[in-house]
């Protein structure tokens, strides 16, 4: 279920607050964090607030936000027990000051330009009903990339002109905003969704956008506002893709039974969708062995991660209380 974020005693942004609202979600890892507040702050300005919510960190992430508050009047600290990254965005949605929430992740900094871009775009929007806007976000590895790694798997940017976003399409969580009053009428991020804890989790960032798209908002391309995002050593190994090619196939699976609605309808789709699902995991699995034959490591993974998906996609339909 979703949590209920519609706390009455919180008042109207809109009523003197301030237009943006930055929000870096965090949990033991204080030193990315510090890199990404040291390259947030220069570009703060009268307008913007920087909270940090700490989701239960054991490290010294505590006293370094707790310092940086300190020094910086816009910084704020928050602390949300309750362990999930999408509880942790549901919290920074709920306790914002400013209209627009811009998620950066706490291993990310953020380039020149970066919030006046989304300043600029709020300021003066090309369309009436924007509820969510995003930029590039360019990796920034660790150690160097394997060889079965696609370049494109850790980059996203789609160019230099803004452009409204079809359905089923939007920014990355990395780098995104959103208008707070649609994002809480709509009950905000599905808290079954995300990363919670060590487990990798996904889509919470999809699911809310095709809400809004389905209630008549829009999700917008923004250029000129790119971040860094630190693609951790520990994460460039085959197991860390399997997994999460796992978890992201279970989390799609989550957000198509909620689109179904009624009951007969996600009946259709469990049936429909596990009658096919073994074919698209041997169709994958043989792809992946040929192109190991054929010496193509990056196609190879590339068909034994939707292999995976498939997997977690039809686990996820055979759990009854799904």
């Amino acid at each position: 279920m979703l949590r209920n974020l519609n706390q009455p005693s919180f008042p109207d942004p809109t009523g003197g607050g301030p237009l943006i609202s930055i929000a870096i979600c965090t949990r033991n890892r204080a030193a990315y964090l510090e890199a990404a507040l040291r390259s947030v702050l220069p570009q703060l300005q009268d307008d913007t607030e920087l909270m940090v919510v700490d989701n239960g960190s054991t490290d010294h992430t505590a006293d370094l936000v707790r310092q940086f508050a300190a020094d910086h009047p816009a910084v704020r600290y928050l602390i949300e027990t309750s362990t999930g990254l999408s509880i942790a965005r549901n919290t920074a949605m709920v306790q914002a000051r400013g209209q627009y929430v811009i998620f950066l992740d706490d291993d990310a900094t953020v380039e020149p330009g970066w919030l006046a871009a989304y300043r600029q775009f709020f300021q003066t929007p090309p369309a009436p009903q924007i509820a969510v806007a995003g930029g590039a976000v360019l990796p920034k590895y660790q150690s160097p990339p394997p060889a079965w790694l696609s370049p494109r798997e850790n980059n996203f940017d789609r160019g230099a002109r803004p452009f409204r976003f079809q359905r089923q399409d939007g920014p990355w969580e990395t780098n995104s905003a959103y208008a707070r009053l649609p994002v809480l009428k709509l009950g905000g991020f599905d808290v079954r969704l995300g990363h919670i804890g060590a487990c990798v989790g996904s889509h919470e960032g999809p699911d809310l956008m095709l809400r809004l798209q389905d209630a008549g908002y829009e999700v917008w391309w923004l250029p000129g506002a790119a971040v860094r995002h630190t693609i951790h050593a520990d994460r460039i190994n085959l197991r860390w893709y399997c997994r999460a090619a796992f978890a992201s196939g279970a989390a799609s699976a989550l957000k198509r039974l909620k689109l179904a609605g009624r009951p007969g309808r996600r009946l259709t789709l469990r049936v429909g969708r596990l009658a096919v699902a073994p074919f698209q995991v041997l169709i994958n699995l043989a792809a992946f062995l040929v192109c190991i034959l054929l010496g193509r490591p990056a196609v190879s993974v590339t068909a034994l991660r939707r292999a995976l998906r498939a997997t977690g996609y039809g686990w996820q339909l055979m759990k009854l209380k799904s």
